[in-house]
């Protein structure tokens, strides 16, 4: 064989050989392939899985609170990413709950209220199970309250430009303070006005406006009888949780009666934990044969809290006939079905009876007068949080007010008479009774709903039906029934968390007088945010702007006696109010300064006219127009060593413009308003060594118009000065006894004229929780 040469069978063989193999491997490579391509496609869908997870939108939630786990609404929640940019932001809703929508990543958050040290640069790392996140606001630098009154949702009053006061049930129980009337003396633009003792009728009036221009509610239960009027003497602070007073027309949000400002009173709610009850007690006695005890019993469990309070007060006060007692119940109870839903029910009931002595500065007292009061409210509410940004609430209140007073003997004639003066004429005691029975019954809806870019949207509607018994019950007493219709719309903006708006309206369909607009607008803005360990806090102007408008009266409207005949064409009274102000705090925020300018122009105010000077019939008019304008400071300081300071200042220039009785010198045009002095405030100081706490409070009030009633030409009230002393001490297990020393210069006065005020007069008690 030569070389290099191949035999050429072998040759053939092995390319034959190569050629079957290479066949066999063919036709055996479509498993692989198949098996390839499977890998390749899975790959690709996995793949792209991957970028769908990476880009996919997860849902975080959380919810931001205080340091006692209380929830705080409307805090800011940002959050950045690994680069320091923006990527979310929003606020926690009415339960501190907030929802964000964030990638897969790695992120921080921030959280911020006013009043509290912010939360900044918490690590988050959202993947498909993170866990709902728990922020906690620590070190605040102010007392931080959460109002409900001024906008009807939960809002920090940092954020709030209303003139509002908050006062605690843990202040009135801590100062003995045993009537709601009581504690609104010590609040700034309020003048409350006490016909003689306890049980007494009892008026309120705020910046300048009528004794009915102020809705009170008791759980968003509207209390006053149609038409505004409200009678403070028989409710008593048993079961209250806390009282917000919101100065300036409300109309807007709560329509009819709210022209001057509202006061809502909050009752306790189960807070202790665990579902057994938690039982507490108070008694006290004083002078005059005074004797209070009442208690309580509440409990909380996940899905149900109660609170349950009655007391009773008994006193004879200082006179003849003067003698006063007061029952209440208050119940509070809440369920939970779910998560998202709460139903609640409330009830309060205030009834009781005092002697009606009469103007006994001018005569003898009236031994037989006396008044019966019994006001009974309810409430049932649901509410549904559909998620973190919208919640709706359902509610249906009821108000049963049975007023009935009588003289049932009449005593012969007097004439009256005081220092010196004495009447014209006698005056004659006659026999009367008179009843006055109302129900209100209301039915709201609202839906709050937390928009982008800081709003909070609510919109909501009522409808309320008012009937009323009024007269003599034996001689065809007035008939009345009332339908109104209202619808509201609110728009709560905030911008990079300093600057904070409401604007809002309410459309009115009232059965007396039509249908009526109430906008308004208001402005909070944070000019210098607090910060740690800085003397200069929190500096917030603040101002408002609103109408307000009140209904006629069932008798104003609807009356059939020929003497004082109602007016179906009767416009309703109206308020334009404008305030302005600017609220300092300094240190750790307990210290603060508060001045408010407000200036409020009421018009169309109704009044008496007689038509036939024959019979002396007489009808009502729109004929009334004044304005009342003035300046409000308020003090709080924490002075150390256990020293504490509050007071307040109101100067008020009011002045009739339009009267709407041009007979009475009192009400003569240009006069100052009847009963709203010009000067008025107080200042209380407080020792809180360990256990015991110390107090002195001093109340000025000055000279104001006033009218004797009683033909003695009396037409000015002079001023007083009042000293309350406190003492109490806490024994531990929740138990504290007090002192309390009203009145303590024994000064005698008169709020209203004719009607003495108690001198100096004491009470010692005893509470207790267990």
């Amino acid at each position: 064989m030569k070389s290099g040469l191949i035999p050429r069978p072998l040759f053939h063989r092995e390319q034959h050989n190569d050629t079957k193999n290479t066949k066999r491997h063919k036709g055996n490579c479509l498993p692989l392939k198949v098996a390839v391509c499977f890998l390749l496609v899975c790959a690709a869908l996995f793949g792209s899985q991957s970028a769908r997870a990476e880009t996919e939108m997860r849902k975080v939630t959380g919810t931001v609170v205080d340091q006692s786990g209380a929830p705080l609404p409307r805090t800011l929640v940002q959050v950045w990413d690994s680069e320091g940019k923006l990527v979310a932001s929003t606020q926690t809703n009415g339960r501190g709950e907030f929802l964000l929508d964030l990638k897969a990543g790695n992120y921080t958050v921030s959280a911020a209220l006013a009043g509290f040290a912010p939360l900044k640069d918490r690590p988050l790392e959202v993947t498909a199970t993170t866990a709902p996140l728990s922020l906690t606001l620590e070190i605040p630098s102010l007392k931080q309250e959460i109002i409900v009154t001024a906008t009807k949702t939960e809002t920090p009053l940092s954020q709030i430009g209303s003139s509002v006061t908050v006062v605690s049930g843990q202040q009135l129980a801590g100062e003995g303070i045993s009537t709601v009337a009581e504690a609104l003396r010590r609040v700034a633009g309020l003048t409350l006005v006490q016909s003689g003792g306890l049980g007494q009728v009892t008026s309120l009036f705020i910046r300048g406006g009528g004794s009915n221009y102020t809705k009170v509610l008791i759980d968003g239960i509207p209390v006053n009888e149609p038409g505004g009027n409200y009678n403070f003497a028989y409710l008593s602070t048993s079961g209250i949780d806390r009282i917000e007073v919101v100065r300036g027309p409300q109309s807007a949000l709560f329509g009819s009666d709210a022209i001057a400002g509202v006061v809502q009173i909050f009752t306790r709610r189960g807070t202790k934990e665990g579902l057994s009850p938690k039982p507490s007690a108070q008694v006290e006695g004083g002078s005059f044969a005074t004797y209070l005890y009442g208690g309580g019993i509440e409990g909380k469990g996940d899905r149900l809290d109660y609170a349950v309070y009655f007391s009773r007060m008994d006193t004879d006060n200082n006179v003849l006939n003067g003698s006063f007692n007061d029952a209440t119940i208050t119940g509070n109870l809440g369920f939970r079905p779910s998560r998202k839903s709460e139903i609640r029910v409330v009830f309060r009931s205030e009834a009781g009876r005092s002697g009606v002595p009469g103007q006994w500065a001018f005569e003898r007292p009236d031994l037989d007068a006396f008044y019966r009061s019994r006001n009974e409210a309810g409430t049932l509410a649901y509410t549904y949080l559909a998620n973190t940004s919208w919640t709706q609430r359902l509610s249906y209140t009821v108000n049963d007010s049975r007023q009935f007073s009588a003289d049932p003997i009449d005593s012969g004639s007097y004439v009256p008479q005081y220092q010196g003066r004495t009447a014209p004429f006698p005056f004659t005691d006659f026999t009367y009774q008179t009843l006055n029975e109302t129900r209100r019954q209301k039915l709201n809806y609202q839906s709050d709903l937390m928009l982008p870019h800081g709003h909070v949207f609510t919109a909501g509607g009522d409808y309320e039906r008012e009937t009323g018994t009024v007269g003599d019950p034996q001689l065809n007493p007035l008939q009345a029934i009332r339908n109104n219709f209202g619808g509201y719309l609110q728009d709560q903006w905030s911008l990079a968390n300093r600057l904070f708006t409401v604007a809002g309206v309410r459309l009115e369909h009232n059965d007396s007088f039509g249908f009526f607009a109430a906008p308004r607008l208001s402005l909070a803005f944070h000019v210098h945010e607090p910060a740690p360990k800085n003397v200069w806090g929190l500096t917030k102007l603040k101002a408002n702007f609103g109408l307000g408008i009140k209904e006629p009266s069932l008798i104003e409207s609807f009356s059939n006696s020929p003497f004082f005949r109602g007016n179906p064409n009767l416009r309703p009274e109206k308020a334009v109010s404008f305030d302005a102000g600017v609220e300092q705090h300094f240190g750790s925020g307990t210290n603060v300064i508060e001045v408010t300018y407000f200036e409020n122009r009421f018009r169309n105010q109704i009044g008496f006219e007689v038509t036939d000077y024959t019979t002396y019939a007489g009808t009502f008019f729109n004929i009334g127009k004044t304005r009342a304008r003035g300046v409000e400071t308020v003090l709080r300081a924490d002075l150390g060593r256990h020293w504490e300071v509050a007071g307040a200042y109101t100067y008020m220039d009011s002045k009739v413009l339009e009267s709407t009785n041009a007979s009475d010198p009192a009400f003569a045009k240009g006069q100052e308003l009847l009963r709203r002095p010009r000067h008025s405030g107080y200042l209380d100081l407080r020792w809180k060594p360990g256990r015991w706490t110390l107090g002195a409070t001093g109340i000025f009030v000055g000279s104001r118009v006033d009218s004797d009633f009683s033909s003695l030409g009396i037409t000015r009230n002079k001023g007083y000065s009042l000293l309350d002393l406190l003492a109490s001490f806490r024994v531990g297990g929740g138990m504290s006894l007090f002192v309390a020393v009203n009145n303590a210069r024994n000064v005698s006065y008169m709020e209203v004229l004719g009607y003495p005020a108690l001198r100096a007069n004491f009470r010692v008690g005893i509470r207790a929780g267990f």
